[in-house]
C-alpha cells in the first residue's frame, strides 16, 4: 500500500511538473529590428517556440523590390543556416535587398517545425531621414 501511494504522488508530481512547460513548437512570430538601420548587421529574432529547441534552421530569401505579386524563386534563397533563435543578416544582403522572405524551423528532438513565412521591407523612416526595416503586412 506505501508502495502505491508513493508511486501516485511522483506521479503527480511529475504530470503536474509537464504541464507547467509549453512544448518544443514552430517559431509562432519572427520579429526585425526596427531602429535605424546603419550597417551593422539587421537582426531577426524568432520567439514563441516553446520549451528546448536543439537549434533553429532559417531560411532567407532576398529580393530587390517589394512588390508582392512577383513572388520568390528558390534563386532568391540567399541563407540556409542553422543557429540559435536570432540571426543577424550580413549588410551586404540588407543593403542590396529591398525585400527579405524568412521562415524559421526549431529542431524538436529530430523534428523540424516550420513557422510560416514572414516578409520585411526596407523603407524610409516617417520621423527621421535614415533607413528602417518592417514588416511587410498582407503577405
Amino acid at each position: 500500500m506505501k508502495t502505491l501511494v508513493a508511486f501516485s504522488l511522483i506521479c503527480v508530481s511529475s504530470c503536474a511538473s509537464q504541464d507547467n512547460t509549453s512544448p518544443c513548437r514552430s517559431p509562432q512570430k519572427i520579429s526585425v529590428d526596427q531602429r535605424c538601420y546603419k550597417g551593422n548587421g539587421l537582426a531577426l529574432t524568432a520567439s514563441e517556440y516553446g520549451t528546448s529547441p536543439s537549434s533553429f534552421e532559417w531560411s532567407v530569401y532576398a529580393l530587390k523590390d517589394t512588390a508582392q505579386i512577383l513572388g520568390f524563386t528558390p534563386q532568391d534563397l540567399k541563407i540556409k543556416i542553422n543557429t540559435a533563435n536570432e540571426l543577424i543578416i550580413p549588410d551586404s544582403l540588407a543593403t542590396n535587398s529591398q525585400r527579405l522572405i524568412v521562415t524559421v524551423a526549431t529542431n524538436c528532438q529530430g523534428e523540424l517545425k516550420r513557422s510560416i513565412y514572414y516578409a520585411f521591407i526596407k523603407t524610409q523612416s516617417a520621423t527621421d531621414s535614415c533607413t528602417v526595416w518592417q514588416p511587410q503586412h498582407g503577405f
